[in-house]
């Protein structure tokens, strides 16, 4: 008979040879390999880790190292991608039972810290985070021949880099200007003053300080052509831009929208940091700056996870932590209104820096405005997946606990959401609706050129329900069947809906229904520390602190100090991280 190929059952002993298995990462399938000899753990390799690029990918093979070197599943997780480590863990225990081991044996318990050592550091600028703004300032300063130290909480630099999904301002850029190639009358875009124009559209009166004047939204794109050019010219890769209609005339970092470009421009940035001669110190928490007798910064203090301290001495000191998304205590003071929310945000965003530059002399501004969401699924699998793109790649509808639509998705994304979510009139759940077509292009989107939604059926977060009143039944939404005649009549027509939503996808329900349970999640604050448009910590009274710098999250928003609604925070953490560094060298 031939072989059918049918695997034979797990061992009774612990057995050498190559075993393999797999667990439920943050997006995908985590797949590990584990090489048993001699009775022993020989070898531990990631297979496939599709988990996000930046954070997921740098941290599954750092929690494998960890657990073969120490022989022990209970070592610590890799900070800043604790679901990731949690999935290595248990793919790497899969594979121990499928090779008929006893986990008992591999599971030590966690190791005490080993003591760590006392440390006086002098450079040029010290950097307190390794984030968008930070790597960003620190290659520019390293270029510049400053001595350079960051120092970085998590295990991994980032924060809330990899996250991100959006182009890049480009206005004026040699990469744009070779595109354009004389046809700038056609798109406002092309120009910084068209740029300019279409944010001054959206100012809040109340809010605009500077009479329209959009000083810190003008900084920044008078820098961007410059930075996408300097990011270009240095290896960063970018998509193509008109290869694809749906980018328009904005680059994205590549391979593309939503692929995880942001975070190979963060490996890229890590790496040349390194290259440069200089060190990010991770696992290191910044705790205090230091100061001398006239209150110029002078340098910082910082304690390791090992119990090293670190005692700089700096000639500029630069804040790049990012927010504070992910501190309780700090969302109820500045935004009691959002107390109640759990935030989906890099771990990292825990305010510190804020309340340094606080205590140093400096002053905060754009507390308290209205916060913005994006979609993540209520998992199946055990971690949120974010889907903030999927009203973009899946035609279709999102309804409230009912049933019933309650906005437009489509003109005011993040905004719209935050607002349903608050709305106790929608019930607190939520369920976008989409027919066989929207499964299609959920896999595999060719307008955008994204596959990252393809786990949403492996992982059951896209339910196929055999027709519209089971669907309804099942999930106890009565309004759904009036809902989705409305909108199929509304699209048939070719016309607006009740919410001004346009060019509506008709939804075909004859083989039934496709649903993702989701939650719009809160990501981000926007309010932090005042600088002006070169970078300084500024006081109450608008005067520099000296020796203090701050760009990225940890600043108030750009747009936001400007009058306008927050918008492009990636952008603004490049850009004023260029900027930042652009003043230090000056100052220095």
């Amino acid at each position: 008979m031939p072989d059918t190929g049918a695997e034979k059952g797990i061992p009774e002993i612990f057995t050498d040879g190559k075993w393999i298995g797999t667990a439920m990462g943050h997006d995908d399938e985590l797949i590990a390999e584990v090489v048993v000899a001699n009775g022993d753990l020989a070898s531990i390799r990631v297979l496939r880790c599709d988990d996000t690029i930046g954070i997921g990918t740098t941290a599954a093979p750092m929690m494998a190292a960890r657990i073969l070197e120490a022989k022990n599943l209970d070592v610590d997780v890799v900070s800043g991608a604790t679901t990731t480590s949690i999935a290595v863990r248990n793919a790497v225990s899969d594979a121990i039972m499928n090779a008929g081991g006893d986990l008992a044996t591999f599971s030590l318990g966690a190791a005490e810290p080993s003591g760590g050592t006392d440390q006086a550091v002098e450079v040029d600028v010290a950097l307190a985070g390794a984030g968008t703004a930070g790597l960003i300032a620190a290659v520019r300063l390293l270029e510049a021949g400053k001595s350079v130290v960051l120092f970085e909480k998590q295990d991994i630099a980032g924060g809330s880099m990899p996250m991100t999904y959006s182009g890049v301002a480009a206005a004026e850029s040699e990469l744009q200007a070779n595109y354009a190639v004389g046809r700038h009358d056609e798109n406002p875009m092309f120009s910084k003053a068209g740029m300019l124009a279409i944010m001054s559209k959206y100012l809040v009166p109340e809010n605009d300080r500077f009479d329209g004047a959009m000083p810190y939204q003008t900084a920044m794109y008078d820098n961007s052509g410059k930075l996408v050019d300097w990011l270009h010219g240095m290896g960063v890769g970018f998509y193509s831009l008109g290869v694809n209609p749906a980018y328009g005339v904005t680059p994205y970092l590549a391979p593309g929208c939503y692929m995880g470009g942001c975070g190979y421009a963060k490996d890229f940035l890590v790496d040349r940091v390194g290259a440069l001669g200089g060190q990010i110190i991770y696992a290191t928490k910044v705790t205090e700056l230091s100061q001398d007798s006239d209150g110029r910064v002078t340098g910082l203090l910082a304690e390791g996870r090992d119990g090293s301290t670190w005692t700089v001495t700096a000639k500029a000191v630069c804040l790049t932590t990012g927010g504070f998304a992910a501190n309780p205590e700090m969302i109820a003071e500045h935004y009691p209104e959002y107390a109640e929310y759990k935030f989906n945000c890099a771990p990292g965003s825990t305010g510190e820096g804020i309340l340094m530059g606080q205590k140093a002399g400096g002053a905060v501004e754009c507390m308290g405005r209205e916060l913005g969401a994006f979609l993540s699924t209520t998992s199946q699998a055990g971690s949120n997946f974010e889907i903030a793109f999927l009203y973009q790649t899946t035609p279709g509808i999102i309804v409230n606990a009912s049933g019933a639509q309650f906005g437009n998705m489509m003109s005011d994304n993040h905004g719209m959401l935050g607002r349903g979510l608050r709305d106790a009139a929608n019930g607190g759940a939520f369920f976008y609706i989409t027919d066989e077509s929207g499964r299609i292009t959920t896999n595999k989107n060719e307008l955008y050129a994204m596959d990252t939604y393809k786990c949403l059926e492996r992982r059951r977060d896209m339910v196929h329900f055999a027709s519209v009143e089971e669907a309804a039944a099942a999930l106890d939404l009565p309004q759904l069947e009036a809902t989705i005649e409305a909108h199929n009549a509304h699209a048939l027509a070719g016309e607006e809906d009740e919410f001004g939503r346009k060019n509506l996808p008709y939804l075909d329900t004859y083989n039934g229904i496709w649903i993702v349970s989701c939650i719009p999640t809160f990501y981000l604050t926007t309010g932090g520390l005042a600088i002006d448009t070169a970078g300084h910590v500024l006081t109450e009274d608008g005067k520099p602190v000296a020796g203090l710098y701050a760009a990225g999250d940890v600043c108030g928003s750009i747009e936001e100090k400007d009058g306008r609604p927050y918008a492009m925070g990636f952008d603004a953490a490049m850009n004023y991280g260029y900027l930042m560094a652009e003043a230090v060298i000056a100052d220095l």
